[in-house]
This record gives structure tokens, C-alpha cells and sequence, in this order.
């Protein structure tokens, strides 16, 4: 069968109009899409400072923290200031911090294994603590 030109142009004209169609209701289809997704979405600079930090990792390796032995247990200090506060504290002094909150034990337990008295140890761990105030603040002050 043969067309006649004219129904070739009709044919060709509702091809034209079936594809606009075809093509406008997946135009509206894809901004739907992105305007449901940018519902859903955050950008990084719309996320609070915690946010972020709990999407990131950071690497920490045994040889940037600071190691100290105290009666057997080895305990390491990540934080670098923290660990040059201890250092300017008293041997004995760094012990019972380190034994109080660190390996989290009591007063009493401490004054067992040091062979002191309870009153002893809360003395040495209250003042230790502020000198430990001390030390950082001043460090954290501009110069």
C-alpha cells in the first residue's frame, strides 16, 4: 500500500506530537524525582559540627599516644595535652589520677594497692586534678 504525501505528513505530524508528549511527562517525571530527593537529602553544610564528625574516621595509631605503667597496668593517654599535664604532676600524684580514672578504681581500692591511707589518696587525687585544671587552662590561653 502506498501513501499519499499527505498522509505521510499527517503520520509524520502525529509522530511529532506523540513524542512531545512522551518527552514533556518524562521531564515532568525526572523533576519530580529531584524534588523528592532534595526533600530527603542533606548537603554537607546544611549538617551541624557533630554530624559531621560522627561521618568521620580518623586513624590513630599506638605511637601517638603516651604510655604509662602504673603497678603493672598499662595505660595509654591519647590526648597530647592531657599527657603533658600528667607529665608535670608528682609520680604519685600521676599514679592515683591515672589509677582513679583510667582503670576507674575507688579511692579505697587504690589505698590498698599502695599501701596508704584512703585520706591519703583522696588528698593526692583531689589536688592532682587541679593542678591538672591548672595546667590546661594555662595552655589553652593565647600568648
Amino acid at each position: 500500500m502506498k501513501f499519499s504525501d499527505q498522509d505521510m505528513e499527517r503520520n509524520r505530524h502525529q509522530f511529532d506530537t506523540l513524542c512531545k508528549k512522551v518527552l514533556g511527562l518524562e521531564a515532568k517525571s525526572f523533576l519530580y524525582a529531584v524534588m523528592k530527593r532534595a526533600k530527603l537529602e542533606l548537603t554537607f553544610s546544611d549538617l551541624s559540627e557533630k554530624e559531621l564528625n560522627s561521618l568521620s574516621v580518623t586513624d590513630e595509631y599506638p605511637s601517638d599516644n603516651t604510655r604509662y605503667q602504673v603497678l603493672g597496668f598499662d595505660i595509654e593517654v591519647r590526648d597530647e595535652l592531657l599527657a603533658e599535664a600528667l607529665d608535670a604532676l608528682t609520680p604519685r600524684k600521676r599514679e592515683i589520677i591515672l589509677l582513679a580514672y583510667f582503670m576507674e578504681l575507688s579511692d579505697a581500692a587504690i589505698a590498698r594497692l599502695l599501701k596508704n591511707d584512703t585520706s591519703t589518696v583522696f588528698y593526692h587525687r583531689t589536688s592532682g586534678i587541679e593542678t591538672l585544671k591548672k595546667i590546661m587552662n594555662q595552655e589553652d590561653k593565647p600568648l
